[in-house]
């Protein structure tokens, strides 16, 4: 039996009805938000890299990103994460510690493929109150709840003036693909980082400007979880805030360290 498995069988268990096709996978008029700010506490942050990967700072530079996907090739859904500005081997990514969205298909294609650290949580796209029986407001709020009693992380954005995408710093990302082992005294079945490179195009507004918008933003963890420790990520002074609607594709990554091969895992 080829585990090259296609067509009728599918791509990923259950074989005959697979939860995700192959790559890549696309998105379209993704919303999505990020702050990027200088960690309060550096040494919480390095505390949570891998082995070879450093901040390219002293103090590490984060950011922490929400989305509203209305539709991909999983479905809506919403996502957060929070990415630390690393360097490996004398290159640039951002490192993805954290990530929690609200679908099970991405969150699934996430962990088997790239490696990304997802967890199921309540997530809340909101430009207003009126979802809460109030008025609508002139910022962006977006929650993370896990459990639904306990609040992660609470973002918020006010757009004030059209951007330049120049102003973006667009880097690889980077993230753990870590498989324990299933046996007892075997390696890990995988253990490497796996970086991924990201092309998006950003929508325009009739005059031809991009849909991407600095402003005001804040993001706060308020609760000191040792399950869910987004707090390790504090925020200390805030670079800049932007909003973007873009289209992307996900294709597969590429292994820039093999922990297993190298004899570290």
């Amino acid at each position: 039996m080829s585990l090259e498995l296609t067509g009728k069988d599918g791509f990923t268990p259950p074989f005959g009805g697979s939860l995700y096709g192959p790559p890549p996978y696309e998105y379209r008029k993704a919303q999505q938000s990020w702050i990027t700010y200088e960690a309060a506490n550096p040494d919480a942050v390095r505390s949570m890299l891998p082995p070879g990967v450093e901040p390219d700072a002293d103090i590490p530079v984060c950011h922490a990103m929400v989305c509203w996907y209305p539709w991909t090739t999983f479905g809506p859904y919403n996502e957060a994460w929070i990415c630390v500005r690393v360097k490996v081997n004398g290159v640039r990514y951002w490192y993805m510690p954290v990530i929690y969205t609200d679908n099970e298909a991405p969150l699934a294609a996430g962990r088997e493929i790239w490696g990304y650290p997802k967890k199921l949580a309540t997530l809340k796209w909101d430009w207003g109150g009126t979802a809460q029986g109030g008025t609508y407001g002139e910022q962006l709020v977006f929650t993370v709840d896990r459990p639904a009693s306990q609040r992660i992380m609470t973002y918020t954005f006010a757009p004030e003036r059209v951007a330049d995408p120049s102003e973006l710093e667009v880097l690889p990302f980077l993230s753990l693909r870590h498989i324990p082992p299933s046996e007892a005294g075997r390696k890990p079945a995988a253990s490497e980082l796996v970086a991924l490179e990201v092309a998006s195009h950003l929508y325009t507004a009739a005059d031809g400007r991009p849909e991407l918008y600095s402003g005001r933003g804040s993001v706060t963890f308020p609760s000191r979880s040792t399950t869910d420790p987004w707090h390790l990520f504090e925020a200390g002074k805030i670079i800049s805030t932007v909003w973007a609607n873009v289209d992307f594709s996900l294709p597969l990554g590429v292994v820039v360290k093999d922990y297993v091969a190298e004899g570290l895992a």
